[in-house]
């Protein structure tokens, strides 16, 4: 699949001229034109767009309404703007497109050689069966690391089915929402989308309600902390003053982090011990556990 999408980065457009016929993997250029209640809306029109159909670009039912459509036909779709529609005034609105349809291509992938390779993945490999053995390591680590991370999370889930717990402190609970709303508000920011507006828009959710989400979640990992605090606690598990120390530092320098003070600011010790003690407890249930594989049906 790698090397199919770098094929594909090199492709080529080439028109069809055996048939006039839309088909679904076509790539067409068109004219269009947006209205709501007959007048045109804003980002609503263009000339000259490729559209690959069957991509998902447009909203539902744009371009399975161009399938079946001839070269130089004007088509009108009547449609509607998903609920959750990314430009929140046009959520749920029905609209009406009026396309024609210019031209059809085919993207034709490029043959690849070494010397493509090595420059849109800026690597040194000699020959293509060199990359090919790389990105196949690659992708087994990644395979091996998802299957590592499924198992984890079937162990933890397993343990916790069959322990009972107290209500955690709150202000743990307030500790892990916060993380959970400051990583999503700083990822946001950098698309300039406010956290308040990605929730309504992609989750149909006020604040009140995503908060009260990030509550049950914070409340989930706080009990798994709890969980994870008294196995360790049961079989002597704690890493010791030197083995936190030791591996404080270490994670401070291989984070980048200016200076040990710095990740305090930001991170916090207690943060850390917590992420070092459920890692040990972690390696010690996978030891313990029996895992079976089940089949596909």
């Amino acid at each position: 699949e790698h090397m199919d999408y770098l094929a594909s980065i090199c492709a080529e457009a080439v028109e069809v001229t055996d048939r006039d016929v839309v088909q679904t993997g076509d790539t067409v250029n068109i004219d269009y034109a947006g209205y709501q209640d007959g007048v045109a809306f804003e980002n609503g029109t263009a000339a000259g767009a490729d559209l690959t159909i069957g991509s998902g670009a447009f909203i539902p039912g744009f371009e399975d309404g161009l399938i079946g459509k001839k070269v130089g036909e004007d088509v009108t779709l009547d449609l509607t703007f998903p609920d959750y529609y990314k430009a929140p005034e046009m959520a749920g609105v029905a609209v009406t497109f009026e396309v024609k349809i210019n031209s059809i291509s085919i993207m034709e992938p490029c043959e690849l050689n070494i010397e493509f390779i090595q420059e849109v993945t800026n690597t040194d490999y000699a020959t293509i069966e060199e990359y090919r053995e790389f990105i196949y390591g690659r992708y087994y680590e990644n395979e091996v690391l998802a299957s590592e991370n499924d198992i984890a999370g079937s162990i933890a889930k397993a343990v916790m089915d069959g322990s009972t717990f107290k209500q955690p402190p709150e202000k743990m609970i307030e500790r892990y929402r916060n993380i959970q709303v400051e990583d999503m508000t700083t990822q946001l920011a950098a698309y300039n989308v406010s956290l308040d507006a990605y929730m309504q828009t992609y989750y149909g959710m006020d604040k009140d309600t995503y908060m009260e989400q990030f509550t049950q979640d914070a409340t989930t990992i706080a009990k798994q902390y709890i969980m994870f605090q008294a196995i360790a606690d049961a079989e002597g598990l704690n890493p010791s003053e030197e083995e936190f120390n030791q591996s404080l530092e270490a994670h401070v320098a291989d984070s980048g982090y200016e200076s040990m003070d710095a990740f305090k600011e930001e991170i916090g010790e207690e943060v850390y011990y917590e992420y070092l003690m459920s890692e040990t407890v972690m390696d010690f249930l996978k030891e313990k556990a029996v895992v079976s594989y089940g089949t596909a049906e």
